[in-house]
């Protein structure tokens, strides 16, 4: 009896952690590309007459947010792992994950420092 139900709950647990680890990736899917969308439609308006640093940033943003719903989703996965080569493949995602958050940060933040520097310059020469 107590066997039976231990297994209905971690059968349940397992299909509940399964559903919401579609739904965090669909999630970061759709961030993706509404973010996507958006920055070509704000670029194409540019025309070429602005800097599309603004729009580098944006996107970026889009990007890093929508890669926390990937790391959620690799961190929800961490819970169907039933070998420790699962537990490696997972731990190896995670990683990639973190570094390419990190490079995606660092990019926002030098093209904010570097639209400030352009804004500056704009200023400079109104003067």
């Amino acid at each position: 009896m107590l066997e039976s139900i231990t297994y209905a709950i971690s059968n349940f647990t397992h299909e509940i952690t399964k559903f919401m680890i579609y739904i965090m990736e669909i999630i970061g899917l759709f961030i993706i590309l509404y973010s996507s969308v958006l920055t070509l439609t704000r670029f194409a308006k540019l025309k070429y007459n602005q800097t599309s640093t603004d729009i580098r940033i944006r996107l970026g943003r889009g990007i890093s947010f929508a890669l926390m719903f990937y790391l959620a989703a690799e961190i929800l996965r961490l819970i169907l792992i039933r070998e420790y080569k699962d537990l490696f493949i997972v731990g190896a995602i995670i990683v990639l994950h973190v570094i390419v958050t990190i490079l995606i940060a660092w990019e926002v933040s030098h093209s904010l420092h570097v639209m400030k520097e352009e804004r500056e310059l704009d200023h400079e020469c109104v003067d």
